[in-house]
């Protein structure tokens, strides 16, 4: 098959000899940067922080199970005994106490364990 110029039809119009060296240019161009990107290492996450943030999601998530499971307790007290909405409340408040005192503990835990680790550099130097 030909095309209309007469030259055979291969999928890919023909390119010019400028066409070619931009093409070139550009190749050369992701070339460097590839190899530039090869060169710089990401860096690794720091271990502590990551243990940090992965403790950082479970408070978070404790703590919105312990008022969700406190409500839920609640709710189910107040159907069984006709109380509403005393039992609601009261187990909303010891949810909330229950998530506030965890909160307070995992916090008192990771600031003992940096104090140790502190202590565990200042004793290497």
């Amino acid at each position: 098959m030909a095309d209309q110029q007469g030259t055979p039809d291969r999928g890919q119009p023909e390119r010019t000899a400028g066409e070619h060296a931009a093409l070139d240019s550009l190749n050369a161009k992701l070339d460097a940067l590839r190899d530039r990107r090869a060169g710089e290492q990401k860096p690794e996450a720091d271990p502590r922080q990551t243990r940090t943030v992965g403790k950082a999601w479970s408070l978070a998530i404790e703590m919105v199970a312990a008022v969700c499971v406190s409500l839920f307790i609640g709710w189910w007290v107040d159907r069984w005994l006709g109380s509403a909405p005393w039992g609601l409340l009261g187990f909303i408040l010891l949810g909330i106490a229950t998530a506030m005192w965890s909160a307070i503990r995992t916090g008192m835990m990771m600031q003992r364990e940096q104090l140790k680790g502190a202590d565990a550099e200042k004793k290497e130097d």
